[in-house]
């Protein structure tokens, strides 16, 4: 007599491990004749009843576990199993203030790009101020013209104030790495966003244990003495049959999770409508799998595990579980929550930050090595001039180059400019012009004065000739 236990929910399980066992045991040389039995009690009372010999097994979801293992004997398992938590995926306890506009940076990342935006801005008022009037004035105005430019662009709303070409270098550069700082940004937030909807707020057990809630269990599993054991009180558990039963307790809560082994809380997420409100986390507790159960010693134990690793070794057990279970077939696979996307390092884009870097630092050494070039060669030009002396330069107070007799200084209200030749020697041409002949009235309001030979007397000397200016 073979005991099937009889459930009252995930009974596609029970399903599943009679067609497998009815396709083990046709595989053995000599096959025995067998009857299966309902039996209405917890998984470890069926498991003392075959280890009594009450019957001469048990076929079914038995989970094999250490203290099942000492009572009776368990063939090779014909599916793995785990304990994970169900909850709910989506948490309505919202904080007043949300920061997670900043997390798909790190910090490091944060600080390096406010500060490429003002060392670019600063290398754009260096090669910028000496000839753009945008950048000069005040230093409030330089500071906030530069800051001003550089942050715009991290929208690009920047207008054209700038006019050097080693400007524009810089700009181009630097446009390119906000353009993919922000491209990321934006799409790292995106991804935040949308694990966020689905992230369950429920990390692990430990969480639930110091906060002391409700923990549901499937009834007549071996979850209520792990759970014990994990230090939940037996005031917060709470059993349950099926998986709607599931639905409701989460929905309603009246529990904050349910602890079960994975192939059932994945069954119960693919039969479930509006699943995606249940999430699967945390690994609590691996066991060996679903086994069938003997009496000590009994010869099938070791007859039925060859023929379940011949089963398992041809994919059959897989196809026989798709063709109970459909796409709903058990994971089992270990369940993990939904995470946030990691945040962007610097490491991420310090290739980036190191060409704008560069290319700015370039054209600022650039443009400080031409202004120091263009000022060294005008001095330069002025001492070559200086040097010259005689070059059409008067130096005042030099008797012998330059006499002013200004006479009375008294100017009458009307007077002209003329130019004669008083050279003693009779120098040709009569006359030197030293601009306009006869000059006309002066313009923008100033006098057009005349003033006597005898009061302004100029000579000039230099070879023995002699220009004498009456003015």
């Amino acid at each position: 007599m073979i005991a099937v236990p009889q459930k009252h929910g995930f009974n596609d399980f029970v399903k599943c491990a009679i067609h497998i066992f009815n396709t083990s045991m046709k595989k053995l040389q000599h096959p025995r004749n067998y009857e299966f039995c309902a039996f209405n009690g917890t998984y470890d009372e069926l498991v003392g009843n075959v280890s009594s010999r009450v019957f001469d097994g048990a076929v079914g979801d038995v989970t094999i576990t250490a203290h099942r293992a000492r009572l009776a004997d368990f063939t090779m398992p014909y599916a793995p199993s785990s304990v994970s938590l169900l909850v709910l995926a989506d948490n309505d306890s919202k904080p007043p203030i949300q920061w997670i506009f900043v997390k798909p940076l790190t910090k490091e990342l944060w600080l390096t790009t406010v500060g490429f935006f003002f060392f670019t801005g600063f290398v754009l008022w260096m090669i910028e101020r000496p000839r753009n009037p945008e950048y000069q004035g005040s230093s409030l105005t330089q500071v906030s013209t530069a800051s001003y430019f550089t942050f715009s662009t991290l929208t690009f709303s920047h207008g054209h104030i700038i006019r050097s070409p080693m400007s524009k270098i810089v700009v181009v550069i630097w446009c390119f790495a906000v353009l993919l700082l922000v491209q990321s940004y934006t799409a790292n937030l995106s991804s935040m966003l949308t694990a966020k909807r689905l992230r369950p707020w429920v990390r692990d057990l430990n969480q639930l244990v110091r906060n002391r809630k409700y923990i549901g269990y499937q009834q007549g599993g071996f979850m209520y003495h792990v759970l014990r054991k994990e230090g939940v009180g037996d005031d917060r558990l709470r059993p349950y049959g099926n998986q709607t039963e599931y639905a409701d307790a989460l929905r309603n809560g009246s529990v904050a999770a349910i602890a079960d082994e994975i192939p059932y809380l994945s069954y119960f997420l693919s039969h479930t409508q509006q699943n995606k409100k249940f999430e699967i986390i945390g690994h609590l507790y691996t066991t060996p799998g679903f086994g069938f159960v003997f009496p000590r010693g009994s010869p099938l134990v070791h007859n039925l595990s060859v023929a379940i690793l011949g089963l398992a070794a041809g994919n059959h057990i897989s196809r026989m579980e798709h063709n109970l279970f459909g796409s709903a077939a058990p994971s089992t696979g270990d369940g993990s929550p939904v995470g946030d996307s990691t945040p962007l390092t610097l490491r991420s884009f310090s290739g980036l930050f190191l060409i704008s870097g560069c290319v700015s630092a370039s054209m600022l050494l650039i443009s400080i090595t031409r202004s120091v070039y263009v000022k060294y060669t005008r001095v330069t030009g002025s001492e070559s001039q200086s040097a010259n002396g005689n070059g059409g330069t008067l130096h005042l107070g030099e008797p012998s180059a330059l006499h002013i007799d200004m006479g009375d200084s008294s100017v009458p209200d009307h007077c002209h400019h003329e130019i004669r030749d008083n050279d003693s020697e009779g120098a040709p041409g009569g006359s030197v012009s030293t601009g306009d002949e006869e000059a006309g009235p002066m313009q923008n309001g100033m006098y057009n004065c005349t003033v006597p030979a005898d009061r302004v007397q100029i000579e000039m000397s230099s070879t023995g000739q002699g220009v004498d200016r009456a003015l």
